[in-house]
């Protein structure tokens, strides 16, 4: 179900900080995502998108409205945001750490623990080359399988906001709520995306994801870490030896074939979904704005 920006709750005060805190319980599974301008060692840190599992509350901290604060204000017990970020006993999934692994630790001696990269469980679990790690928005499409208008949607958002992102709109205040809507899009999938790739993976290949994970933080936090390398597009384990595909693996490529060729006829693009491609770390798709998008916003409610 898609979710709006009325189910997230937003963090913009020491006392909001302290009732985020205070309910997190000790048992959690933390999803989570960092915006900002650059976001690095050279940038900011501006939001943090936070789903508190398994009850699923949306947490939408601003950091530039609480300041440094955010992440050393602490309760009686001596919790703060800082100390659950490095808990290793509190797990925590992200796409793609090492940003934001980077950004913490050089902008707030945050030096996050216990994370578990689900860019890499997606790798892993691949069957076929490895070479190459994937973005969470081509994985978001053809890997969960979302409805039609729902998958519009979220591709449309990610469209609008990466587009106004030279205008260092994640520190745009009162915030619109299309970027709202971008960081809940970030970590919404988060959760299905772990059980999805869990199930194709054994305890060894989980082993080797967490200590990569724990690999990719450790270089986030070196001196000589480059957040725009090129390098970051490669897999840590080559192309891989793959697997024999199964029979429901067959039938699942024929029928994206199937799909494929309606949409050739529909829309005169053989990949509807790759007019909305989009490399998370770089530009847009050259077919961005393609699709048509004007015509299905113009016959749906865009507030659904």
């Amino acid at each position: 179900m898609p979710v709006s920006t009325s189910d997230v709750i937003v963090v913009s005060s020491v006392p909001d900080l302290r009732v985020f805190l205070s309910s997190i319980p000790p048992s959690s599974t933390l999803y989570f995502d960092l915006e900002g301008n650059r976001l690095s060692r050279h940038g900011t840190i501006t939001l943090i998108t936070i789903l508190v599992h398994p009850h699923d509350v949306l947490w939408l901290i601003d950091v530039i409205a609480i300041g440094k604060g955010t992440f050393t204000v602490a309760l009686s017990d001596g919790r703060s945001l800082k100390s659950i970020l490095e808990d290793p006993d509190i797990p925590k999934y992200i796409w793609d750490v090492r940003n934001d692994a980077d950004a913490l630790w050089a902008l707030y001696q945050v030096g996050i623990k216990g994370v578990t990269d689900i860019q890499l469980l997606e790798n892993v679990s691949r069957a076929g080359d490895k070479t190459y790690v994937h973005g969470l928005d081509k994985t978001v499409q053809s890997d969960l399988k979302l409805g039609f208008m729902e998958l519009h949607r979220w591709m449309r958002t990610k469209r609008e906001v990466k587009t106004l992102m030279a205008t260092d709109i994640f520190s745009t205040r009162p915030m619109d709520s299309k970027t709202t809507q971008y960081c809940v899009n970030d970590v919404i999938h988060l959760p299905a995306l772990h059980a999805l790739y869990l199930k194709g993976i054994g305890r060894d290949s989980l082993l080797r994801v967490k200590e990569e994970s724990a690999r990719r933080v450790d270089e986030a936090h070196s001196p000589g870490y480059e957040p725009l390398s090129r390098n970051k597009t490669l897999g840590p384990w080559g192309s891989g030896i793959g697997k024999r595909p199964t029979f429901e693996d067959v039938l699942e490529e024929l029928e994206d074939q199937r799909i494929d060729r309606f949409a050739a006829e529909i829309f005169g693009h053989d990949d509807f979904l790759s007019y909305y491609s989009y490399d998370d770390e770089g530009g847009t798709n050259a077919a961005d704005g393609a699709f048509y998008p004007e015509v299905f916003d113009s016959c749906w409610d865009k507030s659904l």
